[in-house]
């Protein structure tokens, strides 16, 4: 089995959405399709605001796609500069446990060093056990005194960048 991340299209945004939404299913999260659109092009024409793959599935001479993960880029002080989110890490039931996560993990990590990321982050659903030991053996240490909080904020407008 050979696996890779890929790149999507701009002509693969509708599967890009499918698996998306099956991410939020799955997670039980609330969706709102007009907003993941946008977001999802936002970050495809966007580079600077991180990557999106396919994870790509070479299997007894098919090609599938097998998931996606998509990565975002932020700033830390407390790691010294720039740091990604896994914002997500998706694949297929049909995919877990056959060790792509194990094979993709080296390539997210070099990517993110080439990208001249100081940290790596993710988010996972404190109920989802298996998760979060795949996590943990891939040295993500819990941080077991912060809780992570959010609060949904409405744009007043695309930054300047953004709008053209």
């Amino acid at each position: 089995m050979n696996i890779s991340l890929v790149a999507p299209s701009l002509s693969s945004v509708d599967m890009l959405l499918t698996l998306v939404g099956e991410l939020f299913e799955y997670e039980v999260l609330p969706q709102k399709r007009e907003q993941t659109t946008q977001a999802v092009h936002q970050m495809l024409n966007n580079p600077e605001l991180g990557q999106v793959w396919f994870i790509e599935v070479e299997h007894e001479g098919n090609t599938m796609i097998a998931g996606h993960i998509i990565l975002s880029y932020s700033f830390s002080l407390e790691h010294g500069g720039r740091i990604a989110l896994i914002d997500q890490f998706y694949l297929k039931s049909e995919w877990r446990q056959q060790g792509i996560g194990t094979e993709l993990m080296p390539q997210i990590e070099h990517h993110c060093a080439e990208a001249g990321v100081h940290a790596l982050t993710l988010e996972v659903n404190i109920g989802n056990k298996g998760a979060r030991s795949f996590y943990e053996k891939h040295d993500f240490i819990p941080r077991r005194q912060f809780c992570m909080m959010t609060k949904t904020i409405k744009p007043s407008k695309l930054p300047l960048n953004m709008a053209s």
